[in-house]
C-alpha cells in the first residue's frame, strides 16, 4: 500500500549534509534499471520486483518464480460460462492467497512475500498481476492515494480482488448490500473517509473507486516499493537514502506525489551546495527540471547559485566551460538562456581582463546569440575590437578587419571610438602610401580622414604626431616637386587640425614664400 505522506509541506528539512545522487544497492539492481531504461515494454516484471532487495540475484529469483509457476500449472483452464469463470477466478485467488500470504505488513517488499509470507497491497497486487499475465486473465491495477488493488475482467465481470482487507470481502462480485459492507469496512480501516463516501453516495463512490477508467501499469508496482521505502527513510530523517529511493521510484512510477517530496528536500539542500563539483551542478539541474518555473524557482534563485559557481576559488575557467555544456541541456528556454548568458558573461569578462581577446569575442558572440541587446556583450565586443586595433599595425588589413566587425556588430559605429580608430587607420594608411609613392591611395585615405575630422568632433582625440607626420610628408611630396601651391594647401590643412605644430608652421611659411 502506498504510504500516506500528509505532512509533506509542513516539514522543514534541516541538517542535510550529503549530496544526493542515485546509487544502486547491487549490480543486480543496477542491471534491472538499465534493462528497463533500454526497453520499458519488454522487461522482466517478476525479476524487477526484486530489484529493491540488496541480496537478490538471478538464481534466487528463478527459485521463487518456479514456486509460483508450479502453483499456476495446477489451475483449471478458462471457463466459457460467466459463473464458472468467476468461480475459477475465486479459486485462483484463494489458492494464491493461501500459498503465499501469511501476514499483512505495511513496510514489506516482494522478497518478503516469498521468504516469510508478509505482504502489503503493492506486493500482493504484483503477485496477482504476474499470475494473471501467465494465465491470460485480463485485469486492471487500480490505485488510490493510499491503496492498490486489482480488478479481474474489468470490462465484463468486474471482479474486485482485495488482499489487505481480511475476511470474505477479499474476492467480490458484489450486490448493493455487499457494496455497503465493503465501503464501511474500508472506512473502518481508514483507507477512505465517511465524508467522501457520503458526498457521492455508496454506489457512485464504489463505481468510481473500483471501476473508473483510470488504472496504472504493472511497472508502477516496482516503483511503489521504492516510493514506500523512500518515505520510510523520511520518517527517520535519512534524507540521502530517502531521495535516492524516490528517484528510483520515478523511473517506474509516475505518481504526482514523488515530485513535490523530492523538490521539498532539494530546495533546502540547494542552499548548502558550493557548486565546485559536477555533482553539485547535476543536483541543481535536477531541481530545475522538477521545479515549477517561475512559481517556486525563479531566475533570481538560479542566479544566486550561478554566482556561487563563478566565484568559488576552486573553479577554473575549464570547469565553468564544462558546466556550460550541462546547463545547455535545460529544457525551459528562459532558465537555460539565463544560465548560459550569466556564465558566458563571466567567461567573456575574464578573457577580456586577461587580454585573451579572441576568447572574449567568442564568448561575447555566444551572449549576442542568446540576447542580441546585451549591453555587457556589446561593451566587451567594442573593447576587444578597438583593443585589437590599438595593438595592431595600422594598415589596410586592420581596416578590413574593422569593416568586417562593423558589418557583424553594427552597434560599434555608435561608439565615438569607432570614428577615432577609423581616423587613425586612414591617417596611417595615407602616411604609408605617401612613403611608398602610392599617391592615389595616399590621397584617397587622406580625403577619408579629412571627411571624418571635418564632420565629427574628434580632432582633439587624434594623435597630433600623426597629423604632423602625415601632413608634413604629404606637403613635402609637392614641395620638393616645386608645386608650392599644393604644398602650401596641404600644410595649411594640417594646421587646421594642429595649429600649434612647429614643423607644419615652418613648412607652410616656406611654401608660401615660394609662391
Amino acid at each position: 500500500m502506498p504510504r500516506f505522506f500528509k505532512t509533506l509541506f509542513f516539514i522543514t528539512f534541516t541538517s542535510l549534509t550529503a549530496t544526493f545522487s542515485q546509487s544502486f544497492n547491487s549490480s543486480f539492481e543496477e542491471e534491472i534499471f538499465k534493462s528497463y531504461k533500454r526497453d520499458s515494454i519488454n522487461y522482466n516484471f517478476f525479476k524487477s520486483m526484486f530489484a529493491i532487495d540488496s541480496l537478490a540475484n538471478n538464481n534466487l529469483v528463478l527459485k521463487y518464480q518456479d514456486r509460483i509457476n508450479t502453483l499456476l500449472k495446477t489451475f483449471p483452464e478458462k471457463e466459457n460460462k460467466e459463473k464458472k469463470e468467476q468461480k475459477r477466478i475465486k479459486f485462483i485467488y484463494d489458492e494464491i492467497h493461501s500459498a503465499f500470504f501469511n501476514k499483512y505488513k505495511l513496510d514489506s517488499y516482494f522478497n518478503d512475500l516469498f521468504e516469510d509470507g508478509t505482504y502489503n497491497c503493492v506486493t500482493a497486487s504484483a503477485l496477482y498481476a504476474y499470475a494473471f499475465d501467465e494465465l491470460q486473465i485480463p485485469y486492471h491495477i487500480k490505485e488510490t492515494p493510499t491503496h492498490v488493488f486489482i480488478i479481474a475482467y474489468p470490462e465484463t465481470y468486474k471482479i474486485y480482488l482485495e488482499t489487505t482487507v481480511p475476511g470474505e470481502y477479499g474476492f467480490i462480485v458484489p450486490k448493493e448490500s455487499e457494496i455497503i459492507k465493503v465501503i464501511d469496512e474500508l472506512i473502518s480501516y481508514k483507507l477512505i473517509t465517511k465524508e467522501e463516501v457520503l458526498k457521492k453516495g455508496y454506489m457512485k463512490f464504489y463505481e468510481d473507486l473500483y471501476y473508473g477508467h483510470e488504472f496504472v501499469n504493472k511497472n508502477a508496482l516496482v516503483g511503489m516499493q521504492y516510493y514506500n521505502r523512500g518515505l520510510s527513510y523520511l520518517d527517520i530523517e535519512d534524507y540521502d537514502k530517502a531521495i535516492n529511493n524516490l528517484r528510483k521510484s520515478k523511473i517506474f512510477f509516475s505518481s504526482p506525489l514523488i515530485k513535490p517530496i523530492i523538490k521539498t528536500i532539494m530546495f533546502d539542500k540547494i542552499n548548502e551546495l558550493e557548486f565546485n563539483s559536477f555533482e553539485d551542478i547535476d543536483y541543481l539541474l535536477e531541481l530545475i527540471a522538477i521545479a515549477n518555473y517561475p512559481e517556486d524557482y525563479s531566475l533570481k534563485n538560479l542566479e544566486s547559485s550561478l554566482f556561487k559557481l563563478v566565484n568559488h576559488d576552486d573553479n577554473t575557467n575549464e570547469f565553468i566551460e564544462a558546466s556550460v555544456e550541462k546547463f545547455n541541456t535545460i529544457k525551459e528556454d528562459d532558465v537555460r538562456n539565463t544560465a548560459l548568458e550569466f556564465l558566458y558573461e563571466y567567461l567573456a569578462k575574464q578573457a577580456g581582463t586577461d587580454e585573451n581577446l579572441d576568447d572574449a569575442l567568442k564568448y561575447s558572440d555566444k551572449i549576442i546569440n542568446l540576447n542580441p541587446n546585451s549591453k555587457i556583450a556589446q561593451k566587451i565586443i567594442e573593447y576587444v575590437c578597438f583593443k585589437k586595433i590599438a595593438l595592431s599595425t595600422l594598415n589596410k588589413a586592420t581596416l578590413n578587419e574593422l569593416e568586417n566587425n562593423v558589418d557583424k556588430y553594427p552597434f560599434i559605429k555608435s561608439n565615438n571610438r569607432y570614428h577615432i580608430a577609423l581616423a587613425h587607420l586612414y591617417g596611417n594608411i595615407s602616411l604609408d602610401s605617401f612613403g611608398d609613392k602610392d599617391i592615389e591611395s595616399a590621397h584617397l585615405y587622406l580625403k577619408k580622414l579629412e571627411d571624418l575630422l571635418d564632420n565629427n568632433d574628434i580632432t582633439n582625440e587624434i594623435s597630433k604626431k600623426l597629423i604632423s607626420n602625415l601632413y608634413t610628408k604629404a606637403g613635402n611630396y609637392y614641395y620638393y616637386k616645386e608645386q608650392h601651391k599644393s604644398a602650401f594647401t596641404i600644410y595649411s590643412k594640417g594646421l587646421s587640425y594642429a595649429p600649434n605644430d612647429h614643423e607644419l608652421n615652418k613648412r607652410a611659411k616656406w611654401s608660401k614664400e615660394e609662391l
